[in-house]
């Protein structure tokens, strides 16, 4: 079972009884508030915009076009969330790996919202409603 979501007491009780039967070591993780689909589909469709309407400029003043899922991690560290690096096989740069949106809270996830939006309006992104 990958998660419960508690909509009711039976819920509740439900998961009390298993955190009772749970082994020792068992891992249990609680995420209050998660952001909505309506929230995680929103983002989706403004990084879309972003990601045809603006190219990024590197650090070497090259421009390039990136994916949605390149502008997410952008946008997520520049919101201040984490967003974590390894290096590359030669050690000469360092890549994003993850960065989980789908695990973020709801007013993490507003928060990105209206930067993305504050963000793409100071650069020219046309959002469609």
């Amino acid at each position: 079972m990958s998660g419960i979501v508690i909509a009711n007491e039976e819920d509740r009780i439900f998961l009390c009884r298993m955190v009772m039967d749970a082994k020792p070591g068992t891992l249990i993780e609680m995420h209050v508030d998660l952001a909505s689909e309506a929230q995680r589909k929103k983002m989706w469709a403004m990084l879309g915009e972003v990601s045809k309407q603006v190219p990024h400029v590197d650090m070497n003043g090259n421009t390039k076009f990136y994916a949605p899922e390149q502008w997410k991690l952008l946008m997520m560290h520049a919101c201040g969330q984490e967003v974590e690096m390894m290096p590359s096989l030669d050690g000469s740069t360092f890549l994003p790996y993850e960065g989980r949106s789908s695990k973020m809270k709801a007013v993490d996830m507003g928060e990105l919202l209206a930067f993305i939006e504050a963000w793409g309006v100071q650069n020219g992104v046309e959002f469609s409603r």
